[in-house]
């Protein structure tokens, strides 16, 4: 009788979280429509001038630059809007990012100097990094200790398919006319609708701490060498890869399904990869997931336009390790700090891959201007295999965290800012208090070198 009352209650519990979270969702439904809509608008903008730059003439230098100025705008963005959020409000800041990122996209079309672009493609990123905190302090909001963990999900599946969505629009229209870039401006215009006319009241704003420079690195030197690794090798996927595809003879419309590709494999493999590493030393998985994605990306690298669905398949299983790999380094240096000190470290760190995307295009720009295209994906293999053997390294000097000590394993996006990592489900979102630092293990870190 007793079993009986107990399994009652345990289901009356979980419907009663699962009913919570279905409210939680259908009264957020504003802020994942323009998710949805900002996502699939910057990644059909990211393929449309990553094909429409060499058209007009630009040469890869000029590209990579162009391209590099969105994580350019993010990095300040992250750092500046939410200032702006805290004094202006919610509903206010989201009009604004959403009419600097829209005009800059159609301005795009008025100007064709790299300079110019790569400063409207600033603006871009500023407003959309302005629009993401917006949406990710407005779930903070909502989201209770039962329902973070899956609104963080549903966050990343809808910001993961929307980009992908939007990198399929290159095959819609032709690349060198206006069609596709006022798409892009429609998509970001109207994802502000909803919220402009929601009744829901907009929550107090509380911009979270971030843990200084030298402080990640005494919690953690892999992580913030791997999220720097992350960042670099992402941006110049996501800068530079519409070009190599156009050098691999593949049409807008195959450009669109390879850059997706990259969106299916995170979706696919994030999870399993991140569970894997709940059962293991994380570090071993993460060296697994490091040296496989070098393996995948230097066999993509033998194929083109004639092999394009085995080039498909590898650079699906590439996109999913690293993009695993993004979330397995946040929650690595997690394992080593208490609930009160994990939105501040995961906030640092992504500062960190910010930072890292910023040189990514250029970078890769660079390679392929002296190298030529061929050297695009052997060069990310190389810097992946050179983040292997610092793992190996890092390894020897540090003993593993006991498994059952390691805090599961979170799935964050790509384009999370500092403001999302408070749906953590394992964090908890204060300040860092004096007698936290002043407390802290890891203050004289023998293991920094």
């Amino acid at each position: 009788m007793a079993i009986q009352i107990v399994k009652q209650i345990d289901f009356y519990t979980t419907r009663q979280d699962s009913d919570y979270m279905i409210r939680s969702v259908i009264a957020s439904w504003t802020l994942f429509f323009g998710l949805l809509m900002i996502s699939a608008g910057g990644g059909l903008q990211n393929v449309l001038l990553g094909t429409r730059a060499p058209e007009i003439g630009f040469s890869n230098i000029a590209t990579g630059f162009v391209m590099s100025g969105y994580f350019v705008g993010i990095f300040f963005g992250s750092i500046i809007v939410p200032n702006i959020l805290a004094g202006v409000g919610h509903v206010r800041v989201f009009g604004a990012m959403s009419a600097i990122a829209s005009a800059a996209i159609l301005m795009h079309v008025a100007l064709s100097h790299p300079v110019l672009w790569a400063l409207m493609r600033l603006a871009s990123g500023f407003g959309f990094a302005g629009m993401y905190i917006v949406c990710e302090s407005w779930l903070n909001d909502k989201a209770t200790n039962d329902t973070r963990g899956q609104l963080l999900s549903l966050y990343m599946i809808i910001n993961i398919g929307g980009m992908g969505l939007g990198q399929l629009m290159i095959g819609l229209g032709e690349s060198d006319g206006v069609g596709l870039f006022l798409m892009t401006s429609v998509m970001v215009s109207i994802a502000v609708v909803p919220i402009l006319i929601t009744v829901n009241a907009a929550p107090n704003f509380e911009a979270p701490d971030r843990l200084g420079f030298r402080r990640l690195i005494q919690v953690s030197p892999l992580s913030v060498v791997g999220m720097a690794v992350c960042g670099l090798i992402i941006s110049m996927l996501f800068g530079m890869g519409p070009v190599y595809g156009l050098s691999l003879g593949l049409n807008n419309t195959e450009i669109g399904y390879f850059m997706t590709s990259i969106m299916v494999g995170t979706l696919l493999l994030q999870y399993p990869v991140g569970r894997l590493s709940d059962h293991f030393d994380r570090r071993v998985v993460i060296l697994g997931a490091a040296f496989t994605g070098a393996l995948c990306i230097s066999i993509a690298s033998f194929f083109d336009a004639g092999q394009f669905v085995p080039l498909l398949i590898f650079t699906m299983i590439f996109g999913g390790l690293i993009f695993s790999l993004y979330s397995l380094f946040i929650a690595h240096a997690n394992d080593f700090l208490p609930p009160s000190q994990m939105v501040a470290m995961s906030s640092g760190l992504l500062m960190v891959n910010g930072a890292g995307a910023v040189f990514g295009s250029p970078f890769a720009a660079t390679i392929i201007e002296v190298f030529g295209s061929q050297s695009f994906m052997p060069t990310i293999a190389t810097i992946l295999v050179g983040l292997s053997l610092f793992i190996l390294i890092r390894m020897r000097l540090r003993d593993s965290v006991p498994n059952e000590a390691q805090g599961p394993f979170v799935a964050f996006p790509k384009n999370l800012t500092g403001v999302a990592t408070g749906l953590n489900p394992e964090a908890e979102w204060t300040d860092i208090v004096e007698d936290d630092v002043a407390n802290d293990p890891f203050k004289d870190n023998p293991y920094v070198n």
